[in-house]
This record gives C-alpha cells, sequence and structure tokens, in this order.
C-alpha cells in the first residue's frame, strides 16, 4: 500500500511540475523498488531479502532498457518517463494492496 501510495504522489509531484527534496527523495523510492515490486510482488516468494533485492535489480533493468528505447527514437523526457512508469505499475500495486486488506464475509 506505501508504494502506491508513492506512486500516487509521485505522479501528481511530476505532473504538477513541482521540484524539491520531497519529489527527489519519491521519484528515488519509486525508480528503486516500484517498477520492480510490481512484477516481483506477485509471485509471493514469502522471503523478504530475496524480494527486496529482485525488486530493486528489476527496477533498475526495467528503467534501463526504457530509458535506452526512448534515446535510441529521440523521445527521451525523464518527466515522461517518470509518469508513465508511475501509470502501468499503478495497477499492479493496486491489486496488491488490495489482496493485503482482510475480506468481508458474512
Amino acid at each position: 500500500m506505501l508504494l502506491a501510495l508513492i506512486d500516487v504522489t509521485t505522479i501528481g509531484l511530476t505532473l504538477g511540475n513541482n521540484h524539491g527534496p520531497v519529489r527527489f527523495v519519491l521519484g528515488l523510492a519509486m525508480g528503486l523498488f516500484i517498477p520492480g515490486w510490481s512484477v516481483v510482488g506477485l509471485l509471493k516468494l514469502k522471503n523478504a531479502p530475496l524480494e527486496f533485492s529482485l525488486s530493486a535489480g528489476t527496477s533498475l533493468a526495467l528503467l534501463t532498457i526504457a530509458a535506452q528505447f526512448l534515446m535510441t527514437i529521440h523521445a527521451w523526457h525523464l518527466g515522461g518517463l517518470e509518469v508513465a512508469t508511475g501509470l502501468v505499475c499503478l495497477p499492479s500495486l493496486l491489486f496488491q494492496s488490495r489482496s493485503l486488506l482482510p475480506s468481508k464475509r458474512s
């Protein structure tokens, strides 16, 4: 749930063209964990150190590939990549946070 909140906040700050230390820290957290957790979190590995390291590695790999692709087609824009990444990852994060909530069964 925390990553979904960071994702939405970062998208809002980026679209609002806000700069400063808060956006920097949230952008760093987003770049290091959100794309990877969107994939790795669905695997439910039940091993925190493994999930942490795979999330960071997967995030960096996915963002490197996306950045290289954008530079190759001469469409590089960091803010655009940040918003696009956030929007692509948001459904997975919301799905995962929803599965953490207790279900209401009658």
